[in-house]
């Protein structure tokens, strides 16, 4: 009877571990989709300047238009759940 009792608990803690790092994986999933979101915002705002910029009407190709984005990137400290 005793070697039951040990079982039961030790799968207790198997699933304990197991939801835990669960967890931490989905946390750090999210942060990635944040990080994705934003990135995609940032970089949508920066396309629609240029569009505008190169959709004034001026004939003066000699002004250069830049896509001034810079991709940030993705650290372990955005990735870790804090």
């Amino acid at each position: 009877m005793k070697n039951a009792r040990d079982n039961r608990g030790q799968g207790t803690i198997e699933t304990v571990m197991a939801f835990i790092i669960l967890v931490l994986i989905l946390g750090g999933m999210m942060n990635i989709w944040f990080w994705f979101n934003n990135q995609l915002v940032e970089r949508q705002v920066a396309y629609n300047d240029t569009r505008v910029n190169a959709g004034t009407g001026k004939d003066d190709y000699t002004q250069f238009y830049s896509w001034n984005y810079i991709p940030k990137t993705l650290s372990e400290n955005d990735v870790i759940v804090k």
